[in-house]
């Protein structure tokens, strides 16, 4: 029989090798996901580099400023302090060329590899490697992965959600500060967390949690808007004000005949809406809803009504899935995992639909037309057909998770 400090040793081996799995399957998946689009097409990555740094002056990206050769004065970027800051460091590396944006497209999908391993691997850490693996290989995913700088943010988003269940809130809040200041969507798990800390009692728990991720975010923020605050605060007022944008339920309703209310008031009363039908579910339970498992409900409730559905979110929004699913019964995972590939689906085909249109629309009337040719009524036809089973599967899972908080009956 095995010592007990073998069998320790034993055990810590596997669980090295079931992270090492995970990864692995992560960053091979991700590095297949930069061969299938290697060139960066319909990726901001290489767009944001034509715009700001194409000129090889690394200008400061927070700014107003005008590439060599050009009269037109270019707006900031529009993306919160640490994605500005990452977009600018990496033009360092990339020397001025024809095909430049190539070369830092592939330079930044590089990154990419390793930060979709590790997210993988705190899936793992959150939920087991089963779910890391079916997180790593969604094709939706992979296929959305290099569009944006997204997955800079999720990777500390899900790294503050792990600190925040092994009870090291101060780290938790600090990684939550930095991943906000990368794309600012994680700013609602403070609903989750400051309903739980209501229902238990604790909410100085809350105040300070919510004072230190506040003071991180400042003192991360505070630089950039003494540097250049007009720069730093265009990218919140610029979605403040900016209208209903491509992909959103408002677009995909309109390409299929039918008329949604465009006015502020109307897109805040919804999202008031599901916030507190959200906030019903989460203080009706039984028990507390733990972060890991109300993280995906807040998110999508967030992300449903945004005024753009940019085709990177499934990446957030998959992540937190995973996690919410794999706290469920076998029972209940075993069900709910054929709805998950079916939403992945209709993501790939929502995702593929939206720039095969746009291709479409482009080549119309030449002697090169798009093939295969997507109307605007086809990608409304697949744009509903996404929502209906991304709402479906959201509902499912909110009904599982709630059931699964009621107490057992006694025995008699």
């Amino acid at each position: 029989m095995a010592s007990k400090s073998k069998q320790k040793r034993m055990r810590e081996n596997s669980r090295r090798e079931t992270a090492t799995l995970a990864v692995i399957i992560a960053m091979v998946a991700a590095v297949l996901a930069i061969m299938q689009n290697s060139y960066g097409q319909f990726s901001d990555i290489r767009g944001f580099y034509g715009m700001h740094f194409a000129d090889g002056q690394h200008l400061w990206p927070f700014s107003t400023h005008t590439l060599l050769g050009s009269t037109d004065a270019m707006h900031p970027v529009e993306y919160p302090a640490l994605t500005g800051l990452i977009m600018w460091l990496l033009s360092f590396f990339i020397k001025p060329a024809q095909f430049a944006f190539v070369d830092y497209f592939r330079l930044t999908a590089g990154f990419h590899v390793v930060l979709f391993g590790a997210t993988a691997y705190l899936i793992k850490k959150l939920a087991s490697r089963k779910w890391a693996i079916i997180f790593a290989i969604s094709p939706a995913v992979l296929y959305s992965l290099n569009r944006n700088w997204d997955i800079w943010a999720v990777v500390t988003m899900v790294w503050a959600i792990y600190l925040f269940e092994k009870g090291k809130e101060k780290q938790s809040a600090i990684l939550l500060a930095i991943s906000i200041a990368t794309k600012f969507f994680p700013l609602v798990l403070f609903f989750p967390i400051l309903i739980s800390c209501f229902r238990s009692k604790e909410l100085k728990r809350f105040v300070i949690y919510f004072c230190y991720t506040v003071g991180a975010w400042v003192l991360i923020n505070l630089p950039f808007a003494l540097i250049n605050f007009r720069g730093w605060s265009y990218f919140y007022e610029f979605n403040y004000s900016r209208g209903i944008g491509s992909a959103s339920v408002w677009d995909v309703a309109s390409r299929i005949g039918i008329s949604l209310p465009t006015s502020k008031i109307f897109l805040y009363l919804l999202n008031i809406g599901v916030f507190a039908l959200l906030g019903w579910l989460l203080l009706k339970s039984k028990t507390n809803f733990r972060l890991s498992e109300s993280a995906f409900l807040t998110m999508f409730a967030f992300i449903l009504f945004n005024k753009q559905y940019s085709m990177q979110y499934v990446i957030w929004l998959a992540a937190l899935a995973v996690i919410a699913i794999a706290k469920l019964s076998k029972k209940h995972q075993l069900s709910i995992i054929y709805v998950y590939v079916l939403w992945q689906a209709s993501e790939l085909a929502f995702q593929y639909g939206f720039f095969q249109n746009i291709l479409t629309s482009t080549y119309a009337n030449t002697q090169t037309p798009a093939s295969p040719q997507i109307s605007s009524l086809t990608f409304g036809v697949i744009g509903l057909f996404r929502y209906v089973i991304a709402v479906a599967f959201t509902i499912l899972l909110a009904k599982y998770l709630y059931d699964e908080k009621k107490p057992l009956t006694p025995a008699k």
